[in-house]
């Protein structure tokens, strides 16, 4: 995978992290849930970030 797709993928996983977590302050689901699964994706996103050695 070339580090173009690499910080790609990186970004779209942040821009999902926020549509959940905005999805649960504006009433979509509960927003404990929302905040939760927001710091899993992004969790997620910095071990990705941490296996590819992108700066």
């Amino acid at each position: 995978m070339e580090d173009r797709q690499k910080d790609f993928l990186l970004y779209i996983l942040g821009f999902v992290g926020l549509l959940v977590f905005l999805g649960g302050i504006f009433g979509l689901y509960d927003w404990k849930y929302g905040l939760l699964v927001a710091i899993i994706i992004w969790f997620g996103a910095g071990a990705y970030r941490k296996y590819f050695a992108i700066p």
